[in-house]
């Protein structure tokens, strides 16, 4: 179901807002802090990036953006950073290193079908947008974690290990209780278990980043409403669940074309949606099968 349109940014804990928008159905953050405001995530074109400033302008003239911070290196978060010309962009090494051929990517997929996907809330003019926008790089990445000071308050920035993508990070607001933890949960939708995730590692990665969070009051995933740690931990098992079926299925040796069709009532998610994640598992275990 596609989500309703942006009413703008909605307080949801001290001075932490967060604004869901319909394309690709995408939250974005904005954390204000004395020294100026840090906005996670900047949606898919500088148009949509455009946006968000002017959602945020509507909360307050002073407010001056200073910093942005990509969770991860697909485009409906990280191509409106062009729109932020005077904050620094901060992301993962791996972002840096890949955002240009990822980003490549899809804007060729997108001048190839170009029609707008009711699901994803997204129509052909937003996708025309896609394809136009020039990209712009992080200014600043990290390996294992950094912060940013806003002088009443720090955002910290931490990557805890492949899940979603190579470089997922999540973005903790400690003082307030929040945690940004980008597609490594989804609120609309199941986990996005795609061509460049490890679904071996993701569950691990996850709980990482919930034990450092001690017990967040709100959990903010890249996609649908915030959440709590239950719902968070609840998302974690089940893609644990994932892997442990398919890492089963791999070293008991079974064929490839079986394990996309063979069902199994422990995977939590239909079989139909686990294919990319099956051809991942069985190209990720490096003992080969001989039924293949």
């Amino acid at each position: 179901m596609t989500p309703p349109a942006s009413r703008g940014f909605v307080e949801v804990a001290d001075r932490v807002f967060l604004a869901r928008y319909p394309q690709w159905d995408v939250q974005v953050g904005l954390v204000l802090g004395r020294d100026g405001a840090v906005v996670v995530d900047t949606r898919a074109s500088d148009v949509q990036g455009r946006e968000v400033l002017d959602d945020v302008r509507r909360l307050g003239r002073d407010i001056e953006v200073r910093h942005v911070v990509n969770t991860h290196v697909h485009f409906d978060h990280t191509f409106g950073n062009i729109a932020f010309d005077t904050a620094t962009v901060h992301a993962h090494e791996t972002v840096a290193a890949t955002l240009e051929a990822r980003g490549e990517r899809i804007k060729q997929l997108l001048r190839d079908d170009p029609a707008g996907a009711p699901e994803y809330g997204y129509t052909e003019a937003d996708a025309r947008g896609v394809v136009a926008t020039p990209l712009r790089l992080p200014d600043r990445t990290f390996a294992s974690s950094a912060t940013i000071d806003l002088g009443d308050r720090v955002v910290t920035m931490t990557y805890a290990g492949r899940g979603h993508t190579e470089g997922d990070v999540a973005v903790g607001v400690a003082d307030a209780g929040v945690l940004f933890l980008g597609d490594l949960i989804e609120e609309s939708d199941h986990p996005s278990l795609g061509e460049d995730s490890w679904p071996l590692e993701w569950a691990d990665t996850l709980t990482s980043h919930l034990t450092a969070a001690g017990e967040p009051g709100v959990v903010v995933p890249g996609h649908g409403r915030p959440v709590d740690v239950a719902f968070a931990e609840r998302q974690r098992d089940e893609v644990a669940a994932v892997a442990a079926v398919l890492r089963e299925r791999r070293l008991a040796g079974m064929a490839l074309v079986d394990a996309l069709h063979e069902p199994d009532a422990r995977l939590p998610y239909p079989l139909e949606h686990l294919g990319t994640a099956v051809h991942r598992v069985w190209a990720q275990l490096a003992t080969p099968s001989p039924a293949e």
